[in-house]
């Protein structure tokens, strides 16, 4: 049994740790999840504590932790922020530890310019995505913010709280993130129905043209204006994307916008590099399905140096729409299924040391 001996309070919210983690200090806080930062004295290393609140509440929210918590546990690659640790609290909320080394990438932005440095960051961020997108994972938040660097300039993807599984239905909530906005592929404006990994990589083109730039690439707070805002970047969506829209609003919204020149996405990128300006064109397309997927991304000449097919893993587990379907299962089933990934996952890693269990 853990002893929860060490107790934070933050706003109106309580952090339950064991005393192993000291230091804590917010870092993000949405909703009623928290995730702070904190020293693990006992591995002497910086981790992240993510505490879930009252994930028990209700199915859904099961499902999220779980899915969350299982992604996490079974995604094992270097550049993206793996499972620490687990535990469930006597107050009922469950707590998710990784590794925090380093800085996120837009403290460096806010710190430095990174123009210098974007090559090898970007190969370690399609790396990564390259092993996500294997494992049909969507990451659905990818951002400066939920990129850490560490002093020897390695990468890692966190955030995955707002993940799904490729061909999950889109929610509202993800299309009105003003949060993520400035990252937002065009398609969750212009009524896409599914997540597909082309949505990270549009992002990621956001992340690249801001270390190139020194500055976000879009800087709109509402839906409406970021869709202009990337009309005005690259002019109109192609006829067959328009066409397939269902949603009245959006597409009386289009008709309204008013007729412009736009300007080649290279007069907005603040470099003579040509293969970064051209990697940008092929990551920042309108279409979807034009946009390169992260092994093509990995292929191209920008990344070349650190091109290494060999060293540019894919996942061994596969996830699917089918993992949704136990979505409407009783809470208390999904107590135990949380509960026995958190045993799993400590007999694993720490000498099977036992969870706290939530009360009933």
């Amino acid at each position: 049994m853990l002893e929860f001996l060490y107790m934070q309070h933050f706003l109106s919210s309580s952090f339950e740790v064991a005393p192993r983690y000291t230091n804590l200090r917010p870092v993000k806080i949405k909703g009623s999840n928290i995730i702070c930062s904190a020293s693990d004295n006992l591995l002497g290393i910086q981790v992240a504590i993510k505490k879930i609140y009252q994930p028990f509440a209700r199915s859904d929210l099961c499902r999220r932790a779980y899915l969350e918590l299982k992604q996490l546990k079974l995604l094992k690659h270097e550049n993206i922020a793996g499972l620490q640790d687990a535990f469930l609290s006597f107050g009922g909320n469950l707590y998710l530890i990784s590794q925090h080394q380093g800085m996120t990438l837009d403290q460096c932005l806010a710190s430095s310019t990174l123009q210098q440095y974007a090559r090898v960051f970007f190969y370690q961020l399609l790396r990564g995505l390259k092993y996500l997108h294997s494992a049909n994972i969507v990451h659905c938040d990818l951002k400066p913010s939920s990129i850490l660097i560490t002093r020897g300039c390695d990468l890692q993807i966190t955030g995955l709280g707002h993940s799904r599984i490729h061909g999950e239905r889109v929610t509202i909530d993800h299309v009105y993130d003003n949060a993520n906005q400035c990252y937002q592929a065009p398609e969750l404006m212009l009524d896409a129905q599914t997540y597909h990994p082309a949505m990270d990589m549009w992002a990621a083109g956001c992340v690249l043209a801001e270390m190139i730039n020194g500055c976000p690439l879009f800087s709109e707070e509402r839906c409406t204006n970021q869709l202009y805002a990337i009309i005005k970047l690259l002019g109109y969506a192609p006829g067959d994307l328009m066409d397939g829209l269902s949603s009245g609003n959006i597409i009386g919204y289009l008709k309204s916008l008013p007729a412009r020149d736009w300007k080649p996405l290279r007069k907005h990128i603040s470099t003579s590099d040509n293969e970064a300006l051209d990697l940008l064109e092929q990551l920042l397309d309108f279409d979807p399905a034009i946009r390169y997927p992260a092994t093509q991304a990995l292929e191209h000449v920008y990344v070349s140096l650190y091109h290494d097919l060999a060293d540019e893993l894919t996942s061994d587990k596969t996830w699917s729409v089918a993992d949704l379907d136990y979505a409407e299962w009783p809470v208390n089933d999904w107590k135990t299924l949380i509960l026995s990934e958190i045993v799993d996952h400590h007999e694993l890693r720490n000498g099977h040391q036992q969870p706290v269990e939530c009360p009933n």
